[in-house]
């Protein structure tokens, strides 16, 4: 297959090289880090109460299929493209209300290392486009239930899937997480 690309750009070496360096680069939606200091936050908002987010706000989630505590994720491939792993190159950090000892990572089949919380892998949904999203929650898919997860660790089991609220009328009592 590679050769079959090298053979459609010709023979010109700073395109091959160049094609190579992009083919190297590139990969399935669940290669891509989050960086070398993945940092794990805690966001209110109604109705699901506090729930862990990535440093943007991004909802996180956890795979009821996942064994908790397990050092593997079952959710590959397809599934990965649908809920990317939450990803880091090097330790994962907390935020205000996040537990530093539920923290932790497994590696992928991959060699990606994959940002855990009280031994749950941390997931990210395709679907939700902006902080505050969380059209991940309560949903069943590839043969489990997808939950966002607490700061204890725990799924959270109230509410059902929604977009972020508004700018103005965001119903987040603590947009940046920070407890007051």
């Amino acid at each position: 297959m590679i050769e079959q690309r090298f053979h459609r750009l010709g023979s010109h070496p700073l395109i091959v090289l160049c094609a190579i360096a992009l083919l190297a680069m590139a990969g399935p939606a669940s290669a891509r880090s989050n960086g070398p200091d993945a940092r794990v936050e805690v966001r209110e908002q109604s109705p699901y109460g506090r729930y862990l987010t990535d440093s943007k706000g991004r909802s996180l989630y956890l795979f009821e299929q996942d064994k908790q505590g397990g050092t593997m994720s079952t959710c590959v491939d397809a599934c990965a493209n649908t809920w990317p792993p939450y990803t880091v190159t090097g330790d994962p950090t907390v935020g205000k209300g996040v537990v530093s000892s539920k923290l932790g990572t497994i590696e992928r089949e991959d060699d990606i290392r994959q940002v855990t919380y009280a031994g749950w892998p941390l997931y990210y949904f395709s679907g939700d486009d902006r902080p505050g999203d969380a059209l991940g929650q309560d949903v069943e898919h590839l043969g489990g239930e997808w939950y966002l997860i607490t700061p204890k660790g725990e799924k959270v089991v109230h509410g059902e899937r929604s977009e972020a609220p508004d700018i103005g009328d965001t119903g987040i009592e603590n947009p940046s997480g920070v407890s007051q």
